[in-house]
């Protein structure tokens, strides 16, 4: 069987000379949507689920939200922000994030940036653990699509080797097509603690150089 897109970046990656010390290889992929508005409103695979618009949350969940949804993909960058900084990055009325539930339990969520007047971002895009797999996934990305394509612009995401091995060909399954990438060094979260150093564990590298 062929490699995957991913499979193959992971490959070279492995491969990058330019890594500074506690940080690893990544390679990005900018994807973009023409015309979200073409896609039809999702069917829920079951009976339960809900997605709220969760208006101006209290750091304490979002944190929950980031935290849990991020931590097998090493998410760090917001991890190491402070409150005020934190709020002022999802208090403006131009970011909505959109949370699913599943029973009444939190499942998964999505960050959608409406700021731009020629298209859309999904930021953030992840489920919780526990909730991988029965459509879910799909489920939600077809509902964040859906709610982009009110405004009649592109939506754009951008995701990387260190998420989910499949979330690239999901992404491109859903009618999204790359149109950029590009290679970079990220400071590895489980050197300092930021997330546990068990993390990440899809990540096919052993960073040598974690502090003891």
């Amino acid at each position: 069987m062929p490699m995957t897109d991913y499979e193959r970046e992971w490959q070279r990656q492995l491969a990058r000379t330019d890594i500074p010390r506690g940080h690893l290889p990544v390679y990005r992929w900018y994807l973009q949507l023409d015309d979200p508005a073409s896609v039809a409103p999702p069917v829920a695979p079951r009976s339960g689920i809900t997605i709220t618009h969760a208006k101006k949350p209290t750091i304490a969940f979002y944190r929950f939200l980031y935290h849990t949804a991020g931590e097998d993909y090493l998410w760090g960058d917001r991890r190491r922000r402070s409150d005020e900084d934190l709020m002022q990055l999802i208090s403006p009325d131009h970011i909505l994030i959109m949370v699913m539930y599943c029973d009444g339990v939190p499942a998964g969520f999505y960050e959608l940036d409406t700021i731009s007047n020629d298209e859309s971002e999904i930021r953030y895009f992840a489920l919780l653990p526990g909730f991988l797999g029965g459509g879910l996934g799909r489920y939600l990305l077809d509902s964040a699509i859906v709610h982009a394509g009110k405004r009649n612009v592109p939506l754009v995401l951008d995701t990387c080797t260190l998420d989910h091995p499949i979330a690239l060909e999901n992404y491109k399954a859903r009618g999204f097509r790359i149109v950029g990438g590009e290679d970079e060094t990220y400071p590895d979260p489980r050197a300092d603690g930021t997330v546990p150093r068990d993390a990440g564990k899809h990540v096919p590298l052993c960073v040598a150089d974690l502090s003891d």
